[in-house]
């Protein structure tokens, strides 16, 4: 390898690799190009040198990083506050391995953390009463029941919805007549901005109804003609609203239906389906309008789309099993379909309609799928009906009187209450959820008083028939709005009673949610009560707010825990008082919070009685957390308790309420022990040192090793000639010695090499040092690495930890620890905090930067050093190229010139021939 010389890796061909060599000499036949090279082989020589300078600042500031990055992560990883191993800590090396002694009923309630000087010397004699929560309880909810609209099935017509689950299928045709088709479903929900749920009414007219009916019936006042006036008015008003969100609601779930449209199947250029098209509704017919044509890449609406019939399109469709493409600008004509109200709902008998329907039930958690009238069961309830009917007839009666009617509708109801009874008896147990009627002869469900049912579908309208909500419950349906709760039960039919209702809330509204004193934000008519007390427990109000299914009741409870912690609500007119208030003969009040009650023994008899608001506190430096109670109990006195009044209290059952004392029992108290975690800090000290010696060596190996001036940085064209493996060994020798005899390189190993006397002189004695494993290798050529006697520094960890402390941290007779020694020897050549260094990161970086300090990177000497050598590189390379063309431009006329003889003197030949 050796034979590649120093002048050899100098020398540099500028021309043989350009377009100049074969031009020159043609006449003359002289190698103009080598001639070239020789006479600028000085400036190309002085490129050559500086390009190899600069290679070796690279490899010298490449040293210097591998030094000052390995100084820098030493103290982040040991000596920073901000690291789970700091050896400048006492902490880390103190016995805060905590045990805990006693009988187990005991010990099973206590843990302990952290440092004691008194853990030793510290009993808990007892636990006679934990910290507690405040805690406010609404009332309670325990016999309510879920009510449906129904009470005939006979009579009763039930609407389906022609639009909710139809398809509207959108398709191009390719040249080979296949389609490709985007398939929209019309969903029953959609998100709304913030995530949630909403859901997409396909009632319009009977919804603008009942909005119609009650607000007509609040402004009649029971005037009849006033009435039947209003009505039409505000119908019609209402109705547009409504059929207008539908459509709202439907461009937002088709915008969130991620349907796109593009001219090729790769799916370039998309756009999405909701830029190209909107739903509109316009003069009581919904429209498809075409928002931006060039966007629908020749998609049509496929004629076999079933939500065409419930739009009311009337326009052209296929023929037969034919499919054809409908063009979108026929769903922008309103003379392209019927009205809405028509197309868009049919009713249907009620028996019809629930047969093969389902329901799904939650039971405490569980849940089962519910059918509610099977095949079989719709033709006996007709055919029971035939037989009234028939029956009537025979014994001379009328077949649609009332009477009839109404034997027609307790049987069928009878049916359908005893099937649903069975099936619901097979899922859950025997009335486990219970079927009954109300007065008005609805069917109702319940269950026992610490049970909770809910009822969901999937498909919404079943339960818009049967006049349930989506989660309605037997006490509280969480997912339901404020205003439908059980809070305010808001029908909007019009009667005095629900106006009032509607008054009361609005006015609770106005004021809003407000909880020792902080209001709660967003809190609408349309907020869910699962929504409200998520609002609570992301607030400042200082409770978290929780419902009890097994009680139907709403619970704040306070953030800490401890006397004195109130939970206010406001007035008993407000909204936090309806919600989270209410009788306390139902249930509702205030639980107070208490104080944990300690008795702690320090020994010879000193026992102190200690309050505190938490059952996580202080004792003596450790970080005690208690669960339980022992040490004894609490037994009734002979005196009766009295209330703030001098009254005798009494407990529910009338029994007297007795002071109690505490009667202590010594023998449950619970004593501490205390360990040092020596495998953890054995482990962290030995990666200590391996970190500390690699320093060492490294320093003490660049500043010994000698350069071998036989190798230096290889151009680019000898790298070409060579393996990577000959490129790398050569490397590997060319750095060596690049640091040698370095003045800073020999500061920093000498500061090294008296780290370990400066422990010395700090007061550490060589007896302790050898005791906890530390010694100073005797090789002096090992350039000041400490040897590590991992056995030694165990036993020392186990037997006296303060010591080991002592010569790590500082303290006893050490006045400056092994850790801030290193660090301190370390500091004025590298460090992070160049205010701990005279505003200097030290010499290390000042000369070569490191990417551990962002700042140096471009402020170094180093750096500037080769940026002078690269603008030095520029201006010779310009140098050259002058010098270059100037002797191209000489050989060019000497060429000429040589040409033109040559030529005279083939003429003068053909002459004198």
């Amino acid at each position: 390898m050796a034979s590649l010389s120093s002048s050899s890796v100098s020398s540099a061909n500028s021309l043989g690799n350009t377009s100049l060599r074969g031009f020159g000499g043609m006449a003359s036949g002289i190698d103009r190009d080598a001639i070239i090279e020789q006479m600028t082989l000085g400036t190309n020589t002085k490129i050559t040198n500086q390009q190899s300078a600069i290679t070796k600042l690279e490899w010298k500031q490449e040293a210097y990083r591998g030094i000052s990055d390995k100084i820098l992560d030493l103290y982040d990883n040991y000596s920073s506050y901000a690291s789970s191993s700091n050896l400048k800590d006492p902490f880390f090396f103190a016995k805060s391995l905590i045990s805990v002694h006693g009988k187990e009923s005991s010990t099973q309630f206590v843990t302990a953390a952290g440092t004691s000087q008194l853990v030793n010397n510290v009993t808990l004699q007892s636990v006679r009463q934990l910290a507690t929560a405040s805690v406010r309880k609404s009332e309670m909810r325990t016999n309510g029941k879920i009510t449906t609209s129904l009470t005939n099935l006979e009579d009763t017509l039930m609407q389906s919805s022609n639009l909710v689950g139809r398809q509207l299928r959108f398709g191009v045709k390719s040249s080979d007549d296949k389609w490709t088709t985007k398939t929209f479903e019309l969903p029953a929900t959609y998100k709304d901005d913030d995530g949630k749920t909403v859901e997409i009414s396909y009632f319009p007219e009977e919804d603008a109804r009942k909005e119609a009916e009650a607000e007509a019936k609040k402004e009649a006042n029971g005037d009849e003609a006033l009435y039947e006036q209003l009505y039409k008015e505000k119908f019609d008003a209402i109705y547009q609203k409504k059929c207008e969100e539908l459509a709202d609601g439907l461009n937002k779930a088709l915008e969130q239906s991620g349907i796109t449209f593009s001219s090729d199947s790769s799916g370039s250029s998309a756009d999405k389906a909701s830029d190209a098209i909107q739903f509109v509704y316009k003069n009581g017919k919904m429209l498809i309008e075409t928002k931006d044509a060039n966007k629908l890449h020749g998609y049509q609406i496929q004629s076999n789309s079933s939500a065409l019939a419930g739009l009311g399109y009337k326009g052209p469709k296929g023929e037969g099993s034919t499919i054809n493409g409908i063009d979108l600008s026929d769903f922008g004509k309103e003379e392209n379909f019927d009205d809405l109200k028509v197309a868009s709902v049919r009713d249907i008998n009620s028996i019809d309609y629930m047969t093969d329907k389902k329901l799904t039930f939650n039971l405490d958690g569980i849940k089962k799928e519910i059918e509610l009238i099977t095949s079989d069961e719709a033709e006996a309830m007709k055919a029971k009906a035939q037989e009234i009917r028939d029956q009537a007839i025979a014994d001379g009666k009328d077949p649609d009187s009332d009477e009839v009617k109404n034997s027609i509708a307790e049987a069928q109801m009878g049916i359908l209450k005893d099937s649903l009874q069975s099936r619901l008896d097979k899922a859950y147990g025997k009335d486990a959820v219970k079927l009954d009627f109300d007065s008005n002869h609805a069917l109702t469900f319940e269950t026992k008083a610490d049970s909770t049912v809910s009822i969901t579908a999937e498909d919404a309208v079943v339960l818009w028939n049967l006049g349930l909500q989506n989660g309605s419950s037997n006490k509280i349906n969480m997912s339901g709005n404020l205003k439908q709760s059980i809070f305010f039960d808001i029908k909007n039919d019009g009667t005095d009673a629900d106006n009032a209702k509607i008054d009361e809330m609005n006015k609770m509204l106005e004021d809003g949610l407000v909880i020792n004193g902080v209001k709660i934000d967003g809190i609408t008519a349309d907020t869910s009560i699962n929504d409200i007390l998520s609002k609570i427990n992301s607030s400042k109000a200082g409770v978290k707010a929780t419902y009890v299914g097994a009680t139907g009741q709403f619970m704040l409870v306070s953030s800490e825990t401890g006397a004195g912690r109130e939970i206010d609500l406001g007035d008993k007119d407000s909204l936090a008082a309806k919600l989270f208030g209410g009788s306390e003969a139902n249930g509702a009040g205030i639980v107070e919070g208490q104080n944990a009650i300690i008795e702690v023994s320090y020994g010879n008899g000193v026992n102190v009685l200690m309050e505190r608001s938490s059952n996580t506190f202080d004792l003596e430096g450790m970080s005690v957390t208690v669960s339980g109670l022992f040490g004894g109990e609490w037994v009734d006195t002979t005196t009766q308790k009295e209330d703030a009044d001098g009254n005798k209290i009494f407990d529910a059952d009338g029994n007297p309420v007795m002071e109690q004392t505490w009667k202590g029992n010594t023998s449950e108290a619970v004593s501490f022990s205390a360990k040092a975690d020596v495998d953890k800090v054995t482990e962290k000290v030995k990666s200590f040192f391996e970190a500390f010696n690699a320093i060492a060596t490294e320093v003490n190996t660049q500043v010994t090793s000698r350069p071998d001036s036989s190798y230096g940085p290889l151009t680019e064209e000898q790298k070409n000639e060579m393996s990577d493996t000959s490129i790398e060994n050569w490397e590997k020798k060319a750095k060596t010695g690049l640091l040698f005899n370095d003045s800073t390189m020999r500061d920093l190993s000498g500061d090294i090499q008296a780290i370990f006397s400066n422990l010395m002189s700090s007061g550490a004695s060589y007896d302790d040092l050898k005791k906890i494993g530390i010694s100073y290798s005797e090789d002096y050529k090992d350039g000041g690495t400490i040897v590590f006697d991992e056995a030694a520094f165990r036993s020392a960890m186990e037997s006296d930890p303060d010591l080991v402390s002592d010569i790590f941290t500082g303290g006893g007779n050490v006045s400056k620890g092994l850790t801030k020694i290193v660090e301190d020897t370390f500091t004025p050549y590298a460090t992070k905090f160049a205010t701990r260094n005279g505003n200097s990161y030290g010499r290390l970086i000042e000369e070569a930067g490191s990417v551990k300090v962002p700042t140096s990177i471009l402020n170094n000497a180093i750096y500037k050093e080769i940026e002078a050598k690269k603008t030095l590189i520029e201006q010779l390379r310009e140098k050259l190229s002058i010098e270059q063309d100037r002797y191209i431009s000489q050989f060019t006329t000497m060429e000429t010139m040589i040409n033109q003889m040559n030529s005279q003197a083939s003429y003068l030949s053909q002459l004198t021939g």
